[in-house]
């Protein structure tokens, strides 16, 4: 059995790094011979074979926490103060004071060991601290599985070039998070597969108990400082949950041949994350072609599609979340345009659905929510046919 107190975290939202917590230090002299062992285990179960070894160093600390902050500044589509005033003005997140310091800080605080797509390369932290009071198998049991989810990116990597793909999916953050969930699905279902592999009488029940453990349980809710908002909090979960259900239905669909078909056409929305493939493609072309110039006096900040997902985490802020999902259920597209003027920022969101009725259902939440939780400016919310459309600090929202 797994240590309860086990940790590890993510990049923010799609950021390019995959941070684990190593729960073992001091092994450094030994790291090129572990990783070469861990490897073969990874290979064995996924079926797919390195190109070449995967390089390891050591890195110091402040290093650590420089290239995480240059990782998660690249990730973002505008400026960090521009895109949290955007995320503030939609309603995912309070206004909170030095956002990127306290995200930054918390992510650091927990980075022992690291794969970084840009140099290829696996890093240990040095002098991160392990759990204190584990040696032995446990000790063993625990690096193992630490090192095989990271070594699967690593084997990701080698194949969808992870650093491309992220500044590809810059102003699609919902593509963006559902190939994290195919990543992190995927990494966390070969980790528990290596570890159960050398377990006399595991089989698949094992698989679906450990799994939950070394997902939902590997990030603690307790630890996460109460000024890093939930937006952010949620966005770590979810990949690990249900990223690992969808990779493992996959599996089960077709076995690992289904993944390197995913690999090939990885899923386009959290919608597809959440409620399985196939599933119909996103709509397109949802904004005007010259929304730059829709809110004149008004600078356009960055566009973006947030997804299903988001729906549902803006609707559970203020509502139940089995109401929630329900509204934001049959989400067939959306595109978003964020401007800015003297500090504020303004937005027009086309969100498309499946019928009429799913629009309804949606704009009706939404109104409820926001009188539950009002935003900071005055926002008109309109229905068309299945479509609903939103605006904020416009003068007037265009004709579609």
């Amino acid at each position: 059995m797994l240590p309860s107190r086990m940790r590890g975290k993510r990049g923010f939202f799609a950021a390019g790094i995959a941070f684990s917590a190593l729960l073992c230090a001091g092994l450094t002299d030994l790291l090129p011979e572990r990783i070469a062992e861990v490897s073969r285990s990874v290979e064995e179960v996924r079926g797919r074979k390195f190109t070449r070894p995967v390089p390891a160093s050591e890195i110091d600390a402040p290093e650590a926490r420089r290239v995480l902050r240059g990782k998660v500044l690249e990730s973002l589509p505008a400026p960090a103060d521009e895109y949290f005033r955007t995320l503030s003005s939609l309603g995912l997140v309070d206004e909170t004071p030095r956002l990127l310091d306290r995200l930054v800080d918390f992510y650091a605080s927990q980075v022992i060991a690291f794969y970084d797509p840009q140099p290829r390369r696996f890093f240990i932290v040095k002098g991160a601290d392990g759990l204190a009071g584990e040696e032995g198998e446990v000790a063993a049991l625990s690096e193992g599985l630490i090192f095989s989810h990271e070594l699967t990116h690593a084997l990701q990597d080698e194949s969808l070039r992870l650093d491309d793909r992220v500044k590809q999916l810059k102003d699609d953050s919902d593509r963006g998070f559902a190939l994290q969930c195919l990543l992190e699905g995927e990494a966390t279902l070969v980790m528990v597969r290596v570890a159960l592999k050398d377990i006399p009488g595991a089989d698949a029940r094992a698989e679906e108990e450990l799994g939950p453990l070394l997902s939902a349980g590997a990030l603690e809710r307790a630890n996460v400082p109460k000024d890093v908002p939930e937006y952010f909090v949620d966005q770590l979960f979810f990949p690990y949950v249900e990223g690992t259900a969808f990779v493992r239905a996959a599996v089960k669909r077709g076995g690992w041949a289904e993944v390197d078909r995913l690999w090939k056409s990885p899923p386009e929305s959290s919608a597809e994350i959440l409620h399985g493939a196939p599933y119909p493609s996103p709509a397109q072309g949802l904004l005007p072609g010259n929304v730059a110039t829709l809110s004149p006096g008004q600078r356009l900040l960055y566009t973006d599609t947030l997804g299903e997902w988001t729906l549902r985490f803006l609707l559970q802020r203020s509502l139940p979340e089995e109401e929630a999902a329900k509204a934001a259920a049959g989400w067939r597209g959306d595109r978003i345009a964020f401007f800015t003027a003297g500090g504020a920022a303004g937005y027009l969101w086309r969100i498309r659905f499946d019928e009429a009725a799913s629009a309804s259902r949606f704009e009706s939440a939404l109104k409820k929510a926001r009188a539950k939780r009002p935003v900071a400016a005055i926002e008109t919310i309109v229905r068309k046919g299945g479509d609903v459309v939103i605006g904020s600090g416009l003068s007037r929202l265009p004709e579609f």
